[in-house]
């Protein structure tokens, strides 16, 4: 397998297919009944403007009782129909955009789950939350706050257009002019602060991330006296979060005067040059009810602007939100939907001059080359830093090498299909999810028999002596039982899902004397019958292996049985002397 070409774009980043063109930024279920949904947006645009119409028609009839009537009966038909029509108008998009927005959270979270462990990696957690949450309510918001009303807006726009052009092209082009000229400083403008928003929301997503970790971290903080290091961190990431803000507001402000000293010369040039115009003929070019209906129709022509203009910056925060949350959809998935299936059983592993990096920094792994056979304990050991993790990463696809060859099951890496359930790592620290431990368990499979899995770890009875049994509640990450406790918990649930490759990364270090008897002997059990390596730093699990791989200084140094390498002088006899000194 030829190295992966390395994304180090991150979500957001140019490769992430988010933009398009036209239509295909509409979701689709936008896009389905779009004439419906501009039939409804004519009706409910066009009935505003049916009242000018009939004021002009009365004016000119000399406000008669013969047409006084039947225009209050066309203007009174008119507003209801274009209320009925808004309200249909409002509410076939309000439930279309939400069923948008929750799908898009549904994708965002599967993404989450699918996307490339290197962009975990460079991606905050607190950031990929936020796209989940608070960047689609910025939409909610908006539309809540009236932002549906831009569909309507926009087709009263369009009708009053046409019928200021119908009437005086002469009146109705500087008003044209002027509009053009705004909409397209907006234009400008809405680029400015888009990118804004952007730095804007990225600070907000980091404060979050900040405050996060000092209310989780408040007792770690209280107990090393750290309280003054922790408060400058906090202090400087609201700064951030300030002025950014901060800084969308200038272009913002700057826009909307400029908004509103535009619309109002619209209007002074149709009142005055409307007055001028009609009289400047012979006959009058417009009559006087033309005059007051262009008076009316260039308020109905303003208004979607000046909403426009004043509703700028809640948008452009919408859309910011939007984008964000579209781009963490659009990530590209480690999955392969059509890779190659491991083969059942035990996986053979096969490492081929692999080297392996993070980001753009240094080699931590040089040069690997190691045979793993199908069914083997193998335990890998040395120094902080030796690489002992990263090999890690590499067998559980949370990390592309950056050059070499990675096999499992006779399969390269890229090739694979996904490995969910087949191949499982259990970390150091385990995350077990807020509910029982019964729950937290069966995340290994749904359908497994709890009961008869834990008899077979030799778990039972210490599952027994806690208060509610398997019904105890673990809370928060598990924050209601011990680390030796969550280990164990984490050992069930790996060996209920029943995994043909399982890797412990530093799985009993953190584990006290007396739960060490019960780890090991669960350990044993799960050893059998399936391919097995062990990140150890207690030599008890070496000792335990089939064989030992020895990492220093991102190299594979030393490997045999345990017997063989104490007696051989090296970095392995070290560390076992090191151990029992």
């Amino acid at each position: 397998m030829s190295a992966p070409v390395r994304e180090r774009r991150g979500i957001g980043g140019a490769g992430t297919p988010v933009r398009g063109k036209g239509l295909d930024l509409v979701p689709p279920e936008l896009r389905q009944g779009l004439v419906v949904t501009a039939v409804l947006a004519l009706l409910a645009g066009g009935g505003r403007i049916v009242a000018p119409l009939t004021v002009q028609r009365t004016i000119d009839a000399g406000l008669t009782a013969h047409s006084v009537g039947p225009a209050v009966a066309v203007g009174a038909g008119a507003v209801v129909v274009a209320g009925a029509s808004s309200m249909l108008l409002n509410r076939r998009l309000q439930e279309r955009i939400e069923r948008h927005l929750a799908a898009l959270r549904r994708t965002g979270l599967r993404r989450v789950h699918e996307m490339p462990a290197a962009t975990v990696d460079r991606t905050p957690s607190a950031d990929l939350v936020a796209r989940l949450t608070s960047d689609v309510d910025q939409v909610t918001t908006f539309l809540q706050g009236g932002g549906i009303q831009f569909v309507t807006n926009a087709a009263q726009l369009v009708i009053a257009t046409v019928i200021l052009l119908v009437y005086s092209w002469q009146l109705a082009l500087p008003v044209l002019v002027l509009a053009a000229l705004l909409i397209a400083v907006m234009m400008g403008m809405q680029r400015v602060i888009a990118r804004r928003y952007d730095v804007a929301r990225r600070d907000l997503s980091r404060l979050q991330s900040v405050v996060a970790e000092s209310v989780t971290g408040g007792a770690v903080i209280r107990s090393t006296g750290t309280e003054e290091r922790a408060r400058a961190k906090l202090d400087d990431a609201v700064d951030r979060a300030r002025d950014s803000l901060l800084r969308t507001l200038p272009p913002l402000h700057g826009n909307t005067s400029l908004g509103e000293l535009t619309i109002s010369a619209m209007t002074v040039t149709v009142l005055l040059g409307g007055v001028w115009w009609s009289l400047g003929g012979d006959p009058p070019r417009l009559t006087a009810g033309q005059v007051v209906a262009m008076v009316f129709l260039v308020t109905f022509f303003v208004r979607p602007l000046q909403f426009l203009v004043q509703s700028l910056g809640e948008a452009q925060n919408a859309l910011t939100g939007w984008r964000r949350a579209l781009e963490l959809a659009g990530t590209p998935s480690a999955e392969r939907p059509g890779g190659v299936r491991l083969p059942g059983g035990p996986v053979e592993v096969r490492l081929r001059d692999v080297s392996a990096r993070y980001g753009d920094g240094p080699l931590v792994l040089r040069d690997v080359t190691v045979d793993i056979a199908a069914g083997e304990h193998v335990a890998v050991v040395g120094r902080t830093g030796s690489g002992k993790s990263t090999f890690a990463k590499l067998l559980t696809r949370r990390l592309d090498p950056a050059g070499g060859t990675v096999l499992l099951g006779g399969v390269p890496l890229d090739r694979l299909a996904p490995t969910a359930g087949r191949v499982v790592i259990v970390p150091q620290d385990p995350f077990l999810f807020d509910g029982t431990l019964a729950e937290n368990v069966r995340l290994g499979s749904p359908g497994g028999n709890v009961p008869q899995i834990l008899e077979e770890l030799g778990l039972h009875d210490w599952f027994a002596t806690l208060p509610d049994g398997l019904d105890t509640e673990v809370g928060l990450r598990g924050e209601r039982l011990s680390a030796g406790e969550r280990q164990l918990v984490a050992l069930a649930r790996t060996a209920l899902a029943d995994p043909d490759l399982v890797v412990y990364d530093e799985a009993t270090s953190g584990v006290d004397p007396a739960t060490d008897v019960a780890v090991q002997r669960a350990l044993a059990v799960l050893t059998r019958g399936r391919t097995t390596v062990s990140i150890a730093h207690r030599m008890l699990t070496a000792e335990a292996a089939d064989r030992v791989l020895v990492f220093d200084d991102g190299r594979v140094v030393q490997t045999g049985r345990h017997d063989d390498l104490v007696r051989r002088p090296g970095p392995y006899a070290a560390l076992i002397e090191a151990w029992h000194r």
